[in-house]
């Protein structure tokens, strides 16, 4: 059993308490008001049942109290169902009397009742979860086969032997089966449902609707009336059966505007006032006998109460699974808004499309735009276009998942990042059925990839600079040595040309070293400025080899005033690598600038430091730096 609290107001088992409850706490308010209403509308069942007789048949064209009956059952747990029996028994057992039903056939009549009523609700019960409601297609199909039809097949046998055996009436076995059949079907379809829909929020339901609605539903419920004394009363027996049909529209407008609710009341409106005007002589099921007078009317209401009980579930079913698709759809809306989501979806086979709110902002879609690939692609950068076009191609041609990185240009010229997921989803016959996906706008993620890539250039930039303000001195005695020999050579100059008669070959000797020296002071000006300008950290084709030596060439002097050999070991022909040189440069000089720290408590005559370069067999470029300091302390090396 399910722990759903019962609409009128029994908790379900799940709802107790952890400490088990006695039996007897069965019987308190709840129960006993329940069990007091079901005796009597039990009562008041069977005395319209009698009222709806057409003598001399002892079964009524309409029968409630079994029905009654089932609705209790269908609308309490299970465990109170005995309880729901035992307040009908004194009831049917009083309007059977005052009717003078021999008591033998009151218990018999009161067995069959139970018995139709306990296989109908035990069937709906276990094939519909509760509460049971009559807003699906599926339940109100499970209810009609199950206890509108098989319940009072297999009681109508019964209940016919019980007649038969207590020789009550002068009707055959087939009679009384078969008018006690189409009798009760007839009760459950009309009866069961407006109980059932009105007995669990119908009441509260109508507090909730507009005044509108309910200025349609008066409207409705005049109008129904009308027609129906205007049918089954004015109308002479010989009219045109085509009239009975009138009625039909305002069946419908109750089934497609209330629902369940909507339909069940038509349809009682519509059976009780059609037997009573028939029972009353009147309308035209009254021209023949009895008996072909109650088939007519039965077959008639029952014809008319299945399609329109199925269509007001299917009514109720779609324009639920509406509000559940709109309310899903908002809370998705509601997720993309705040993560800036885009959701889609185009279905090729009912050519329908759906994008989010979120997801038509972003990508300046109107709000009835069609979606297509056409369009989406035309909102893509033209240089990312292409790469977008084939990723979604395969995906298409294979029936993936796609994933890309791209460019959005909206109309206003405003470029922004995107990254969409996706995938195309196929029907039963291979074809494609349906493309869904999802976009993250990740612009601001970009600007701030860019902005922190460049902040951390700009502190590798200060660190390079403040590696050259710990250089300083070591730059200036290496520059300060070129520039010497030029103020030297400049001196010597001079004093050729003092002598008004230079020696040529000494003096173009002087302007050569003069010119060597400037291109060296040059290059280590060059290599101090490349090392600290502002880079914006593009690869190139490296050699590694030069590199080495332009960070030996600024760490010279440094390394000549530690008393540091330095040997090379670069190997020839070393191919390019695809790097960043200015990077590259801030490593080596890391790892060279750590292994004369590490020397500071080596000998004079054992600093070294020993700089390979090599190409392995995976033609990837090894650089290693080795020193010959103490290393770490064993305390460090975690």
């Amino acid at each position: 059993m399910k722990t759903l609290a019962t609409p009128l107001g029994l908790a379900g088992p799940g709802s107790r308490s952890t400490t088990e409850r006695s039996d007897a706490q069965f019987f308190d308010r709840r129960v006993a008001g329940v069990a007091l209403s079901v005796a009597l509308a039990y009562y008041l069942g069977a005395k319209i049942g009698f009222a709806l007789t057409f003598q001399p048949h002892p079964v009524s064209v309409l029968w409630p109290p079994n029905s009654i009956l089932l609705a209790a059952l269908l609308l309490t747990p299970v465990r109170v169902w005995w309880v729901i029996l035992l307040a009908a028994f004194p009831a049917h057992l009083a309007v059977q009397l005052q009717s003078n039903v021999p008591p033998m056939m009151i218990l018999c009549w009161f067995i069959s009742n139970a018995c139709e009523a306990l296989i109908g609700a035990g069937c709906v019960r276990y094939l519909i979860d509760r509460p049971v409601r009559f807003d699906r297609l599926r339940n109100v199909g499970i209810f009609c086969f199950f206890a509108a039809f098989l319940a009072p097949l297999l009681s109508s046998f019964l209940d016919s032997a019980f007649v038969a055996i207590n020789r009550f009436g002068q009707d055959s076995y087939w009679q009384v089966w078969r008018i006690r059949f189409t009798s009760n079907i007839l009760a459950s379809l009309t009866l069961v449902p407006f109980i059932v829909t009105w007995s669990g929020d119908g009441i509260a339901w109508l507090g909730k609707i507009r005044r509108a609605r309910i200025l349609e539903a008066g409207l409705l419920l005049i109008g129904l009336l009308s027609i129906n004394t205007i049918v089954f009363y004015k109308l002479a027996p010989t009219a045109d059966s085509a009239l009975l049909y009138l009625p039909l529209p305002f069946l419908i407008w109750a089934a497609v505007r209330f629902g369940s609710r909507g339909a069940s009341a038509a349809i009682c409106a519509l059976t009780l006032l059609a037997i009573w005007s028939a029972g009353h002589g009147y309308g035209p099921f009254s021209t023949r006998s009895a008996e072909e007078n109650a088939l007519s009317i039965q077959m008639f209401l029952i014809v008319m109460s299945v399609p329109l009980l199925l269509l007001a579930g299917v009514i109720e079913e779609r324009s639920k699974g509406e509000t559940t698709l709109r309310e899903r759809e908002e809370r998705i809306s509601l997720a993309a808004e705040s993560a800036n989501l885009a959701f889609w979806s185009i279905n090729f086979e009912r050519r329908e499309s759906w994008m989010s709110d979120k997801g038509r902002a972003i990508f300046n879609f109107g709000p009835d735009e069609h979606l297509s690939r056409e369009l989406f692609l035309s909102r893509v950068h033209p240089e990312d276009r292409n790469a977008v076009g084939e990723a979604i191609e395969r995906a298409r041609a294979s029936s993936q998942t796609f994933e890309f990185e791209y460019r959005l240009l909206r109309p206003d010229g405003e470029t922004r990042w995107l990254i969409s997921r996706g995938r195309y989803l196929s029907n039963d016959r291979g074809g494609i059925r349906e493309l869904i996906g999802v976009a993250i706008d990740i612009t601001a993620q970009v600007e701030a990839d860019l902005q922190l890539r460049l902040q951390r250039e700009e502190m590798a930039r200060m660190s390079r600079v403040s590696s050259m303000g710990e250089l300083t001195a070591s730059l200036a005695h290496e520059l300060n040595q070129p520039l010497t020999a030029i103020a030297s050579n400049a001196a010597a100059g001079r004093r050729l040309l003092a002598e008004g008669t230079p020696d040529l070959e000494m003096f173009e000797e002087l302007l050569a070293d003069v010119s060597s020296d400037a291109r060296r002071a040059g290059d280590i000006i060059h290599g101090i400025h490349h090392f600290v300008r502002k880079s914006e950290g593009r690869r190139c084709p490296v050699n590694l080899n030069e590199i080495v030596q332009e960070v030996l060439r600024l760490l010279h002097s440094d390394l000549l005033g530690r008393a540091t050999a330095v040997e090379t070991q670069l190997a020839p022909n070393l191919p390019v690598v695809d790097a960043n040189p200015v990077q590259l440069q801030q490593v080596l000089l890391n790892l060279l600038t750590n292994s004369l720290e590490a020397m500071q408590s080596t000998p004079i005559g054992r600093r070294r430091i020993v700089i390979s370069t090599k190409c392995d067999d995976t033609s990837s470029v090894l650089v290693s730096v080795c020193d010959s300091g103490g290393g770490l302390p064993k305390e460090d090396l975690d």
